[in-house]
């Protein structure tokens, strides 16, 4: 099944570090990696979930990184830290997130395997569910059984058949003895390890009142049931809060709903059997829809929920259905463009000018280009050079910017999502002819016609396209 098992090769060579890894450890270098003894001053504690990892990890037994060899110096050079720039670039290397399944694991399978199946529904199936979901955590190595994971099919929302989840759990197996054998590990290994940890110690680090967890749809469950051992307060203190429409973290699945029956079962009970639930009965609270947006104005809102209307009825397992968002501000819808006669759209815009000096003015510090990863940016930066800002979707989240400054570049995304295009586009097509299409969306459909398309295509390139 694997090239690897005909003698080819793989490397991890050529991983990279983002610099957000290192500014991460320079801007918590004075929070210990341990809930133990934490410095007054450094409440309220407001860290990123990879801190929290590496702090519990500080935290209780052994550090999860000492099995590694080539990291057990660095881990040792400041008792008790391993979040030296050293150990954590290190760490990072090692770690396997989409990006480097895709570059160095994906690669190594047969070609006729990987025909049938997408690299990020694999990559999410075993993050979210064969090693990070609910069920995971029953078994006492931290994944699921092909017997169990397989059954899976059967349930009501289920988009993969059994022979499907029988490829899947192959390479599953096969990259889990790959990584091992690279000496790598991902975010399901640390966290995995850290419940056996907290199971088997006793948690002795501070113990949090109130627990807020932003962007929360971008961890997995089992990810999310990790915060149960650090606060006991169950009745009021844990807020959760994100938009599963807005995950841009691979290889994470789940909708909020999961959370509640997770919470209800990992958390209420949990600490009901511990004897620390003082009510009789566990009460969960509702879930708030805050649906008033403050930061963009009418048009764009409702171009976007036309497009999160496509992923309703497309992928309604994939999504929350939430009611829709309102602004205070009006404004008009934004222009789509297409471009016509294999013409780049880029070059008419800014001419060839990435490697020429020009007199050409740029977009501005308000402004900027966003494309879908890195490859579409490095391509884009040979056209437009520095007459422009160019960002990933996921380095401008949070940011503003004016809206006439946004260009959007999706056509790059043909080359790899030729098929699911073609799919989504003829299926929206047929769907508005029919009786039972949303008139909202087909009134969107038959104003931007074949742009539409190219903006679902764009958003849904997470989604496994059963169509």
């Amino acid at each position: 099944m694997y090239s690897v098992v005909s003698g080819e090769k793989y490397s991890a060579e050529g991983s990279s570090v983002d610099m957000e890894d290192i500014d991460d450890v320079a801007q918590f270098k004075d929070v210990p990696n341990s809930f133990l003894d934490i410095p007054p001053k450094s409440y309220p504690l407001v860290i990123t979930f990879f801190k929290f990892l590496m702090m519990l990890d500080g935290t209780v037994g052994n550090s999860y990184f000492e099995r590694f060899s080539d990291m057990r110096q660095l881990l040792h050079e400041k008792v008790g830290n391993s979040g030296s720039i050293s150990a954590q670039t290190l760490i990072r290397t090692k770690e396997v997130n989409f990006e480097k399944f895709c570059a160095v694991y994906w690669p190594c399978f047969n070609e006729k395997f990987k025909k049938k199946l997408d690299s990020s529904r694999v990559f999410t199936e075993i993050i979210s569910h064969i090693k990070g979901g609910p069920r995971a955590g029953q078994s006492c190595d931290g994944r699921l059984s092909r017997k169990d994971y397989v059954i899976l099919s059967e349930g009501r929302i289920s988009t993969l058949n059994k022979q499907q989840r029988d490829l899947i759990y192959d390479i599953f197996e096969g990259y889990e003895r790959m990584k091992a054998e690279n000496g790598d590990f991902d975010m399901a290994d640390f966290v995995n390890d850290l419940h056996l940890r907290l199971k088997t110690y006793k948690y002795e680090g501070d113990a949090m009142d109130f627990v807020y967890i932003d962007e929360v749809q971008d961890l997995t469950l089992r990810q999310i049931a990790i915060f149960k051992y650090i606060c006991r307060n169950v009745d009021e203190g844990f807020v959760f809060c994100g938009d599963t429409a807005q995950t841009i973290a691979r290889g994470i699945d789940f909708r909020f709903e999961d959370i509640r029956s997770l919470f209800y079962k990992e958390f209420v009970l949990a600490s009901r059997s511990a004897g620390n639930d003082r009510s009789e009965k566990g009460q969960i609270s509702k879930i708030f829809h805050l649906n008033q947006n403050f930061r963009t104005h009418a048009g764009v809102l409702k171009l976007a929920q036309s497009v999160i209307d496509l992923l309703y009825r497309f992928f309604p397992s994939f999504i929350d259905v939430l009611s829709h968002e309102t602004s205070l501000i009006y404004g008009e819808a934004p222009i789509l463009l297409e471009s016509g006669n294999d013409e780049n759209a880029i070059v008419t815009i800014f001419g060839n000018s990435g490697n020429v000096r020009s007199n050409l003015v740029g977009f501005g510090a308000e402004q900027v280009i966003l494309v879908r990863d890195d490859a579409a940016r490095k391509e884009i930066d040979n056209y437009v050079g520095k007459h422009a800002l160019v960002l990933t979707v996921v380095e401008c989240k949070g940011l503003e910017f004016q809206v006439s400054g946004l260009l959007y570049i999706l056509f790059f995304l043909f080359r790899t999502l030729s098929l699911s295009f073609a799919l989504l586009s003829k299926r929206i097509f047929l769907l508005s002819k029919s009786n039972t299409f949303d008139h909202h969306i087909d009134n969107f459909y038959h104003a931007h016609n074949f742009s539409l398309s190219i903006i679902c295509t764009c958003l849904v390139l997470n989604c496994c396209l059963s169509l």
